[in-house]
């Protein structure tokens, strides 16, 4: 059995219910008690609990969870994305990487490659559809998708103006899957 202050990691057997009961940072799976967070095993004899503390948690996304971040990558059917904040969780100590697949950019509108959706560079808000590595993401909603975008000519910001994107500098147009929240709006 593990002793109070030992150092335990996620996965790590802790002890049985016969024993202690489950508190933070620890779970019960078919009577075992296994430590989900790393952290110091805290052992209260008088209580029967045992737990895990951690004064830093690791921050991971799962399915469901909306993310931002930024396009490192544009292939002609996905493209890469370091997502670094996580809504409702912070900011991650270290940024995830995740993909995007044309299916899963838009359910009405049909895009003929991800270069259309998402250039590199781009601040995405994505939805995560997997809790595992390698991380996949949707933006199929309204309320995702490219939230900040640049000029690829002259890098000057691009503005929202009748559905389209616009260099208010060069007025070159460009095509993406913006957001309904995207920040530049003339």
């Amino acid at each position: 059995m593990v002793s109070s202050g030992s150092v335990v990691f996620p996965g790590d057997f802790l002890g049985v219910i016969e024993e202690f009961i489950a508190g933070d940072g620890v779970k019960e799976v078919d009577g075992s008690l296994i430590a989900v967070r790393f952290g110091r095993l805290k052992i209260d004899v008088r209580e029967r609990k045992i737990s895990v503390e951690s004064k830093r948690s690791l921050i991971l996304p799962v399915a469901g969870d909306v993310g931002l971040g930024y396009v490192f990558d544009v292939g002609f059917e996905s493209a890469g994305i370091k997502v670094s904040y996580v809504e409702g969780k912070g900011v991650l100590r270290i940024p995830v990487t995740a993909y995007l697949r044309l299916p899963y950019v838009s359910s009405n509108v049909r895009y003929n490659s991800m270069y259309d959706v998402v250039r590199e560079g781009d601040l995405v808000r994505a939805v995560f559809l997997n809790s595992w590595i390698p991380y996949n993401v949707s933006i199929r909603d309204n309320d995702l998708g490219v939230l900040f975008a640049r000029c690829p000519y002259c890098v000057s910001p691009l503005y929202l103006r009748s559905g389209r994107l616009v260099c208010s500098k060069c007025n070159f147009h460009s095509s993406r899957k913006f957001a309904s929240g995207y920040l530049l709006k003339m």
